[in-house]
């Protein structure tokens, strides 16, 4: 009987042992040990892997054993919540979830914040941590660091938890909801275990008498009707949330109007429960402990601006100096104003005798604020001596009466007794002249790009006394282009950099004749800019521009946000090309002429509308911007004689002219407090003329990436039916155009944690406005009709995921093309040839839209 060798232990006199072809050594040759060796080589590494596998599977619940007593348990999620005999309707699915997020607690490996839902081996890292838990040394202390706790039971605490949620419930009218907590081990291992949670609501509770304040002067003819602006109304639902809202308008209101001193807690509420079942009797009263000077009005008396020194621990120095700045506004200093007198005379929007105002007090802070001058603003109201003296012998005397008179309740009075009078302090402190920032980061754009970056800026503030900001900065990025066509499956490999420097005058006004100091109740701005910037594409063209521009913003309302550009001038001169790039420009004119040397002088103009109500599901922003180039320079030269299809220049170089106009729509709809529904669309034209038959390049529009049509990489497609007749890396130069149509909708959901889903439809294109022998196809006469247009729009469906974490959202999204604008192998509306080639990958920051 044959002896049969060990595959792992050759026979020493094998020549080959140790070689590439021992099975030991990880080769799949075959070996000189014989067929068995070959056939057992599988079975032990299968063996060996699912081995390890149990082992790291148990390591670190095992390992954790030895910390835990007795009565400890490792906690390792919740389980399941149910509700017993869940209300219908959107008013109970928000209660619930509310509950449901007390309740919530991440577990060791928790999967973007989930209860429930954890990584492979979550348990791992806690065993490492508690290993080194007695360790002082250096790489013990990074290691704790570098590692989690374990979640014990204890900590968790879910009776406590059951008992939040369970509050919560009544604070939102379910005044008879109960919520119980189970721990439920685990059959394998009794010292881990998880959560069950039972929720029962029971009936909610509903208004069904409100009294409410009685009316409150506010001035001759004029009074505050509670009952007009309170939520508190027969038959909704009662809820501690409601009575808060309840009395911050009520404050708001009141306080908006002269009533400086009234606070919320001065607002209570006395409920009954017992006159009818499921019914709340509810009454809106003052606190016994509402002081005198909070039911009575004020109005604005002296104001007073003092300036402070630098360094905040040094003593308050007395100021040596004095301006008016009208009659009873008055500003003191020692040495020089931080700020010139017009300049804070105009953003004092208080004036004396006049009902003080919660909005001018905001509008006032935030004026000062914003110059840019002042490391701090701090106002301070006082009352006049005389009255307050009043107030406080009227509040001995009462309490010096009857019992009865002690426990009466504070009310407003019907008609002002009197007015008070209160005088401002404004402390000003002055800003550090100079600031400076450095920044550099690892960027992934939405054009596929990815590389390095760094920025470096230097900041004046205050430069002339009047709140100006001077900044310079330097920026540098270099870039690589990864990834393959969508459709054409071809790599695409472009390394570039980029290299900027820009300087910056900022004022905090808008500079016209007679507004030099005008002040507007939302931020305005006027800045010049001049910067300079070049980019390099490798293997292909290098590029450099310098431009020059005005820009006045302001925002007239919450709502209503201008931006006028009545000067921009843009140079751009391209140093170098390529032989390859020379090829391109050759099969396609239009582009060179795009890419020339050229000015864009061009005068622009944008709108922005946005509108959102805290309580409202609906949000709506729409963007307009109008731009014109060339025009007056085109005008100017045809009164000196220049004939109207000569080309003209500029020093030499042609001038662009053209027309442009955009619009861009958002609008989202809040289904649940779970889901949303968002959709955008967006259009655009330019349109060349006069000393040019070519829009500039980068005036142009395109479509494909992260924000746009996510099935498709950026300009990937377009213009219209155009497709090259052989694609390469470069071939996405020729997908601009002088229109765009483009419109997305996507639904997106909470899944679990901070992790949210989406799922979305994207459609689009880019057409030319004139017909291009070079690329046929491309233009919106050659549509030919309206099916004809939506033919040669791309469509592209796709999923992605959110990770948010409400100051950043990092976005993946997978993009599927569903339709070409051309022809292509495949027949019919989907026509894209391989599904392989039709997937788009995104990586980014922030929503598409």
């Amino acid at each position: 009987m044959g002896r049969i060798s060990d595959p792992c232990m050759p026979p020493s006199s094998d020549p080959y042992m140790g070689r590439s072809g021992d099975p030991c050594m990880g080769s799949s040759a075959p070996s000189s040990g014989g067929q068995s060796t070959h056939r057992h080589t599988p079975l032990l590494r299968s063996a060996f892997a699912l081995l390890g596998f149990f082992i790291l599977l148990s390591l670190g619940g095992c390992s954790l054993r030895q910390y835990q007593t007795e009565d400890d348990q490792l906690y390792i999620g919740i389980r399941k919540i149910e509700v017993v005999d869940r209300p219908k309707g959107s008013y109970a699915d928000r209660v619930i979830a509310t509950a449901e997020e007390r309740l919530g607690y991440a577990p060791n490996g928790s999967l973007f914040g989930s209860s429930s839902l954890r990584f492979p081996f979550p348990l791992l890292g806690p065993s490492i941590h508690m290993h080194f838990a007695e360790d002082s040394t250096f790489v013990g202390n990074l290691i704790r660091r570098l590692t989690p706790r374990p979640v014990w039971m204890r900590e968790v605490s879910p009776s406590l938890r059951a008992k939040v949620a369970q509050q919560t419930l009544r604070a939102f009218g379910y005044l008879s909801a109960e919520v119980r907590s189970e721990i439920i081990p685990e059959k394998a291992d009794s010292l881990q275990a998880r959560v069950d949670y039972k929720l029962d609501l029971g009936p909610l509770y509903l208004l069904d008498s409100v009294r409410y304040f009685p009316r409150v002067y506010i001035r001759p003819g004029r009074y505050f009707y509670h009952h007009r602006l309170s939520a508190l109304q027969r038959g909704r639902p009662f809820s501690l949330e409601a009575l808060e809202d309840d009395r911050t308008i009520a404050r708001a209101f009141l306080r908006e109007h002269g009533y400086y001193y009234l606070k919320p807690e001065h607002i209570t509420y006395e409920a009954d429960t017992l006159i009818s079942p499921r019914k709340v009797w509810l009454r809106t009263v003052l606190s016994p402990s509402t002081p005198p000077e909070a039911l009575r009005q004020w109005k604005l008396g002296r104001v007073m601006l003092r300036q402070l020194p630098e360094d905040a621990e040094s003593p308050t120095t007395l100021a040596t100096d004095s301006v008016a700045l009208s009659d009873s506004v008055m500003l003191y200093y020692s040495g020089r104003p931080i700020v010139r007198p017009g300049v804070l005379k105009t953003r004092i929007r208080m004036k004396q005798g006049q009902v003080y105002r919660s909005t001018d007090e905001e509008r006032t802070l935030s004026a000062l604020t914003g110059l840019s001058a002042f490391s701090s603003v701090e106002m301070y109201f006082s009352p006049r001596e005389d009255l307050s003296k009043k107030a406080e012998a009227d509040t001995l005397s009462s309490a010096e009466a009857t019992d009865s008179v002690a426990t009466k309740r504070p009310t407003f009075s019907a008609q002002p007794d009197s007015i008070g009078t209160l005088d401002l302090m404004i402390l000003l402190r002055k800003d550090k002249p100079w600031s400076s920032y450095l920044g550099a980061a690892f960027m992934r754009k939405s054009t596929n790009y990815i590389g390095p970056g760094l920025s470096a800026s230097l900041e004046r503030n205050n430069v002339f006394g009047g709140g100006e900001k001077l900044s310079a900065t330097l920026s540098g990025s270099y870039e690589w282009q990864t990834g393959r066509n969508p459709i054409d499956g071809y790599s695409v490999a472009i390394n570039s950099y980029q290299l900027g420097a820009d300087v910056a005058l900022t004022f905090p006004s808008i500079l016209f004749p007679r507004l030099m100091d005008a002040y507007y109740k939302y931020p305005t701005s006027t800045s010049f800019k001049v910067a300079l910037q070049g980019i390099n594409h490798a293997r292909y063209y290098t590029l450099r521009s310098l431009s020059f521009t005005m820009d006045y913003s302001f925002q007239p309302s919450s709502q209503w946000s201008h931006r006028i550009t009545p000067l921009s001038l843009n140079y751009t001169q391209l140093l170098r090309t390529t032989s390859r790039f020379d090829e391109l420009i050759k099969a396609n004119p239009a582009l060179g002429l795009s890419l020339r040397d050229q000015f864009i002088p061009k005068f622009g103009y944008s709108v922005t509308y946005t509108r959102r109500a805290d309580d409202s599901p609906h949000y709506l922003q729409v963007s307009a911007e109008v731009s014109e180039a060339g025009n007056l320079s085109n005008a100017v030269m045809k009164l000196s004689g220049a004939s109207y299809n000569e080309t003209k220049t500029m020093f030499g170089v042609p001038f662009a002219q053209f027309a442009k106009a955009a619009l861009d729509l958002r609008y989202s709809y809040r289904i649940s407090r779970k889901s949303t529904l968002a959709t955008h669309f967006a259009t655009g034209a330019i349109y060349p003329y006069g000393n040019a038959t070519t829009a500039p390049y980068i005036e142009q529009f395109y479509v494909g990436g992260a924000n746009s049509i996510r099935a498709f990489t950026v300009r990937s497609i377009g213009p219209g039916r155009y497709r090259a007749s052989e694609e390469s890396a470069y071939s996405f130069m020729d997908r601009v155009g002088e229109f765009k149509l483009e419109a997305n909708v996507e639904y997106r959901s909470r899944l679990f944690g901070n992790c949210y889903g989406a799922l979305f439809v994207d459609a689009g294109n880019v057409w030319l406005l004139r017909p291009d022998s070079a690329r046929p196809g491309a233009s919106l006469r050659e549509a030919g009709s309206v099916g004809g247009l939506l033919d040669a729009i791309a469509v592209g469906t796709g999923a992605g995921l959110r990770y948010d974490l409400s100051f950043l959202v990092v976005r993946f999204d997978v993009g599927v093309g569903l339709h070409l604008p051309y022809e292509t192998t495949r027949k019919g509306w989907y026509n894209i040839p391989r599904f392989r080639d039709a997937l788009g990958f995104h990586l980014a920051i922030g929503y598409p839209f």
